[in-house]
């Protein structure tokens, strides 16, 4: 019962649906940072992520005994793990790394008596991946370069400022991080990076906004008599009122209550009898979409997917993995948000300075990578203009499988191949506008932060959780993820920002609008059209194909990148498919996560 009156407070959350029922269904207290540093957990941390398996039996996936056995086996080399999994995500992962023995390779060479540090690396990509592989490398000696085609580093964190005043930028790329156990590394990584950092570079996290009470729900043309848009706190009690068709005996029911309701067991489950139990269940339906299981497992209609899917996610994110959005709902439970302080960007710029200069080239363009004869592997690439080649004795590929997919490369096994071409991935589109003041927390229900959800082009309004209460500009964020971002991608950059206005004048009038905004201030990205090419949302049953094989390397040629893990779309993602990676060419089972 608990359970469904913290769901309903979820009904116009703007986020993926980890965002919305899991993040209530279990009220944790994290101890809070101190000087920008992670100080505790209120209850035993995972210290890092399991990352190579040494046994090279795979277990059977129906027999319940072996796989307790071999979860709990010294073999399976979690660095610095307290005991068996503790989130369902862990216990995943450790699934996926037993379906194909050809991923298992790698571990072989993690038996070396001394790892490797006679060797030069190259790193193709600078996004979080590329450069936490060179944090890595750069901590054991390793010699290593890293070649990033754009004039930024940081990939897919991308913060646009409209100008050098404060809080006068959006947050283009990533945004916000749960302060949860399984995201520890991350805040690892911006302790590390605040203790080797001069002043000027220091990270400080702040508070992440994630909803407030007056954002607004704007679906199906639904407003009060007055004309006004509805409003969170109104929806919660009465989301007939969004007047969506579905069966009279749900109407009163919130979506993310419906939601909870369709996956309750699998929750239930984990609370119960743990992570690696609950699997046993959830695992028979990992080759279900999200959608086939309502329909086909609990009888929903097509009207009550839709009503679910858009006031809880984007468009067709309920094709993906039944798998994957549940382990996002348990894992996000209980969570707090955070943000970096005056930008993400800061962290990506932090790490390049560590890095160092004299070991990264930005604006390379890496378009071949060839295996030479004497067993090494050379890049070929174009820098300010000129055609360059440098050889390495190993290459880590941080990129996308989209890029890899048009690079000039070695044929690669078999199953690589196929891997590199279907992992699949999701556009995301932003449009940040700068206005003269931040109407929106002013009048009679104000957005102190949070955003709202639509059915409009642009799905969520997302209002900044930096500068709250200044009487300064502010900028308003719209944001639309999969199927919803490709709809803008025809549209000129003029006619996009004609359109988030539309958008947002359908919220808070055109007049309102038409004299608050400051052209020409407005900045679209489209991931899709980026080298980041969007974030990685695997559809029914790829992980278990891909993940090894993915993961696995091809001579002397490795790869990373979030899409590498089983932590997708977040920054975690990277870093941890980065340790994972740098294992493998170090030859180092030792080697953990940056930390103090």
């Amino acid at each position: 019962m608990k359970i469904i009156k913290l769901a309903i407070l979820f009904v116009c959350l703007g986020a993926q649906p980890s965002y919305a029922v899991g993040s209530l269904l279990r009220a944790q207290k994290f101890i809070e940072f101190s000087n920008n540093n992670f100080i505790d957990f209120s209850r035993k941390t995972i210290k890092a992520r399991f990352l190579i398996n040494t046994n090279k039996r795979a277990f059977s996936t129906s027999d319940d005994t072996n796989i307790k056995k071999t979860l709990n086996s010294k073999k399976f080399t979690f660095s610095n793990l307290e005991g068996a999994p503790t989130s369902l995500r862990q216990a995943y992962q450790i699934f996926c790394e037993q379906q194909n023995d050809i991923g298992l390779d790698c571990s072989k060479r993690l038996i070396q008596a001394k790892p490797r540090t006679d060797i030069k690396v190259g790193i193709v990509g600078g996004g979080m991946a590329g450069l936490y592989c060179g944090l890595l490398l750069k901590s054991r000696g390793v010699p290593f370069h890293i070649f990033e085609a754009n004039n930024r580093p940081g990939g897919r964190i991308f913060t646009h400022r409209f100008t050098e005043e404060e809080d006068q930028y959006f947050e283009a790329g990533a945004m916000r991080i749960p302060q949860i156990d399984d995201q520890l590394p991350f805040f690892q990584l911006v302790s590390y990076v605040n203790k080797y950092s001069n002043q000027q570079d220091q990270i400080e996290l702040i508070p992440y906004v994630l909803n407030d009470s007056n954002n607004y729900v704007f679906v199906n043309g639904a407003r009060n008599v007055d004309g006004s848009p509805l409003r969170f706190e109104q929806v919660k009690d009465h989301p007939e009122d969004l007047k969506f068709p579905i069966p009279d005996k749900h109407k009163k029911k919130t979506a993310p209550i419906l939601l909870t309701e369709a996956i309750g067991d699998f929750i239930d489950l984990v609370k119960k009898v743990g992570p690696v139990e609950a699997l046993e269940a959830l695992k028979k339906f990992d080759d279900y979409s999200m959608r086939s299981y309502l329909i086909r497992e609990k009888g929903w209609d097509s009207s009550m997917v839709n009503y679910v899917e858009t006031m809880t996610a984007q468009t067709h994110q309920f094709d993906h993995s039944f798998t994957e959005v549940v382990i996002e709902y348990v894992d996000f439970e209980g969570a707090n948000w955070k943000t970096i302080k005056n930008g993400m960007s800061r962290l990506p710029h932090a790490c390049r300075k560590l890095i160092q200069d004299e070991n990264i080239f930005m604006g390379a363009n890496v378009h071949k990578i060839e295996d030479t004869e004497d067993n090494k592997v050379a890049i070929h690439y174009n820098h300010l203009g000129v055609q360059k080649r440098d050889i390495f004795d190993k290459v880590i590929l941080a990129l996308p499988p989209g890029v890899i997919r048009m690079l000039q490369k070695p044929l690669w096994s078999i199953e690589k191949e196929e891997a590199i071409r279907c992992m699949h991935f999701e556009p995301l589109y932003k449009i940040g506008l700068r206005f003269k003041s931040r109407f929106w927390e002013k009048g009679a229900y104000p957005s102190s932060g949070g955003q709202s959800i639509t059915d409009l082009p642009s799905r969520w309004i997302v209002y900044p959780s930096y500068g709250r209460g200044t009487d300064k500009p502010g900028v308003l964020l719209c944001y639309s993820w999969m199927g919803d971002a490709l709809k803008w991608l025809p549209k000129s950059p003029q006619e996009q920002e004609e359109l988030a206005l539309r958008d947002l004048s359908q919220l808070y009038g055109e007049e309102c609008i038409k004299n608050e905004f400051i052209p020409p201030h407005s900045k679209s990205v489209s991931w899709a059209t980026e080298w980041a090419l969007g974030d990685a949302k695997f559809l029914p049953g790829q992980f278990k194909s891909y993940f090894n094989i993915a993961r696995n390397s091809e001579n002397n040629v490795y790869f990373a990148g979030e899409h590498l893990s089983v932590y997708h779309t977040w920054i975690l993602g990277a870093i941890d498919s980065a340790l994972t990676t740098s294992k493998q060419v170090l030859e180092d089972e030792k080697l953990t996560f940056l930390k103090i």
